[in-house]
């Protein structure tokens, strides 16, 4: 099992992403609201450059996805490549973050909730 972390920067790219990992049968995972450290503190600043500054980094957007999955490692390429697929990759400056962390553990997971097909 592998715990698989993806930061999407675009939230537009959601609807399309989790409609391709539907339709693979990648039907469980978590979906949060978060913000990155540099948007924060930029928001946070009364400096005004550094309001202007997180302007441009993200491009207007406060906030990104934060999604996470605990699958079988076999499973873990599906939504890599749906999330490749859907944002053109995460190689572009400013996109996103996925990466991948082993779980030695888990409990309450149901069988649908494996990635089953």
């Amino acid at each position: 099992m592998e715990a698989l972390f993806v930061i999407l920067n675009h939230p537009s790219h959601m609807d399309r992403l989790l409609i391709d990992l539907r339709d693979k049968g990648i039907t469980a995972g978590t979906i949060l609201e978060s913000q990155g450290l540099a948007a924060t503190l930029a928001e946070s600043s009364h400096d005004i450059g550094l309001g202007y500054l997180r302007m441009i980094m993200n491009e207007g957007r406060p906030y990104n996805k934060t999604l996470f999955f605990v699958l079988p490692s076999e499973h873990i390429e599906i939504v890599k490549e749906s999330v490749r697929a859907v944002t053109g990759g995460l190689h572009h400056e400013n996109s996103g973050l996925m990466f991948t962390m082993p779980v030695s553990s888990v409990e309450g997971l149901g069988q649908n909730s494996l990635g089953e097909k």
